[in-house]
Order: structure tokens, then sequence, then C-alpha cells
């Protein structure tokens, strides 16, 4: 794995620069990025790295999924008004693994956790220690210090000043509730029961896998992914996956003998654009 930190100048992702950055995809020169994107010139940066961070560009190119949902004359959801547009965003923003901080911390960080508690202090001294054993040059912890801010602001408003409190709220993921503030310093993910869309979760399982055109998943694997990116508890990624069937029969989920196993019996571009399309039709 490539780590990646920083390159956000500090900001975190405003709802309207990803469609912004969609319709304005070329940051050739700073002066007509300003112009075309409406920001400050210590934006334009921020801006190109979060599209590249929610999967919206891919070296600089629109992606398929961008097109999709974003597409002026016939994008799903350009507004990000549909919560399973959210969902799909912290799929992309957890998988992709371009803002790495973002994996690290829903997956592997909490592997060898009794609980779902974290603080800036122990995730910079997590991720420090990982990047010495894989032999990675180190990373400064002011750098791992402001993205850790960054990924805070992602998902929680802390601020208590009202044009402040509006600018926080304007982070596409807060709606989300997956982390909570629960003392000065300290934080929990949110660990329940949601209700994730069914066609949303079969399009982020067909993506995690599109490299197979068929293929077969253990429900641990599925927990360690998704399940972490979404912050579900085991009970609830089961009762999810066992009615995946009912958005599309390409999903078999059995479970035997203890073995839990989600079987996709066939996964293409066509059917993923399907999923979506038929969710957000139903919307």
């Amino acid at each position: 794995m490539n780590y990646r930190f920083s390159g956000h100048d500090t900001f975190h992702c405003k709802q309207q620069w990803l469609l912004k950055g969609f319709n304005n995809p070329n940051f050739s020169t700073i002066s007509e990025s300003i112009i075309s994107l409406g920001v400050g010139k210590n934006m334009v940066s921020s801006v190109k790295y979060w599209l590249e961070a929610f999967g919206i560009t891919n070296e600089n190119n629109l992606t398929e999924f961008s097109n999709l949902i974003f597409s002026p004359e016939v994008g799903l959801d350009p507004y990000l008004e549909n919560e399973g547009t959210l969902w799909l965003l912290q799929y992309k923003l957890c998988q992709k693994k371009y803002a790495s901080i973002f994996h690290l911390l829903f997956t592997e960080y909490f592997d060898d956790k009794v609980n779902y508690e974290f603080s800036e202090e122990k995730v910079i001294k997590f991720i420090l220690n990982k990047l010495e054993i894989n032999g990675v040059k180190s990373i400064s912890e002011n750098t791992l210090s402001n993205d850790f801010k960054v990924l805070i602001r992602t998902y929680l408003s802390s601020s208590k000043d009202i044009k402040n409190i509006e600018e926080e709220f304007n982070a596409p993921l807060l709606e989300l509730n997956l982390i909570e503030k629960i003392e000065s310093h300290k934080y929990i993910l949110n660990k329940i029961n949601r209700s994730i869309p069914l066609a949303i979760l079969g399009y982020c399982i067909l993506d995690m896998t599109q490299e197979q055109n068929s293929t077969s998943l253990k429900l641990e694997e599925i927990k360690r992914t998704i399940g972490n990116y979404f912050c579900i508890t085991n009970e609830c990624l089961e009762d999810l996956l066992s009615q995946l069937h009912e958005v599309s029969d390409v999903f078999v989920y059995t479970d035997h003998a203890g073995i839990a196993t989600l079987d996709i019996k066939q996964n293409s571009e066509e059917l993923r654009n399907k999923l979506l399309n038929n969710y957000y039709h139903a919307n």
C-alpha cells in the first residue's frame, strides 16, 4: 500500500466542492481554477485532493462513478441529496485509500482493540509504528496531526460559533453519524445497526470485487472492509447480506455450520450501474 498523508492543505471537503470539481476537472493553472471553482488560491489543491480521495477523479480523469452521480444530463444525485450517495462516498473514501488515514482508522487501527474509542495521540502513534514496520519513510507528527484533525472535521462538528457551525456542517459525511466525541480529546466510532440501502451495499460489494466476474466472499472479509467502513454491527451486516437477493439474484448468501459466505454469480459495470439506477429512480 502506498501511504499518503496531507495534500488537503488542512481543509476538509465541502459539499459543493465535489460537483464544482466534477464540472471543472482541469487544474492546468491556479488562476483558471480559482475562477472556475470559486475558491481561494489555497483551496484549489484541496479540491483536487478530495476529488481523487472520493473517487471522482482517477489521476485527474473523471471516473465512471463520478459521471453516474454528477453528470449534468443524467447524474443520479449531483447535489448529494440522497443519503445513499453519502454511503457511496464513504465507501470510496475508505476503499480507494488515497487519503490513507481514513482507511487506517476505520479498519486496521481497531484490529487489536477491545472497543472503538480512539484519540489523536493513539492514532498517530499507531500510524508511525505501522510506517516503521513497513519500512516507509517516517512522516512528521505535525503532518499526521493535521490529517487527524481534517478527518474529525469530516465527520464531526465541534464548533460553537454560529458562522463556523455553518461551515462545519457543509461537510457531506457529517450526516452519517459515524464518529462521536466522548471527552475533550477522545472519540468513538458509532458501531451500530444501520439502514444501509440494499442496492448501495450491493453496489459497493460488486465494486470491491469488480475484477472478478464471479466470486465468493467470506463474511469476515466483508466485515473487515465494508462493514468497518460503514460502522455496522456484525448482526446488522449479516441481516443486510441475507437480504441482498431482493435487489439482484446475483447475490446468494449462505450460512452453513457457522461458515457464512456471499456468492456473487456475476459482476459487470452494467450490473453495478443498473443497481444504482434502480435505487435512485425508486427514491
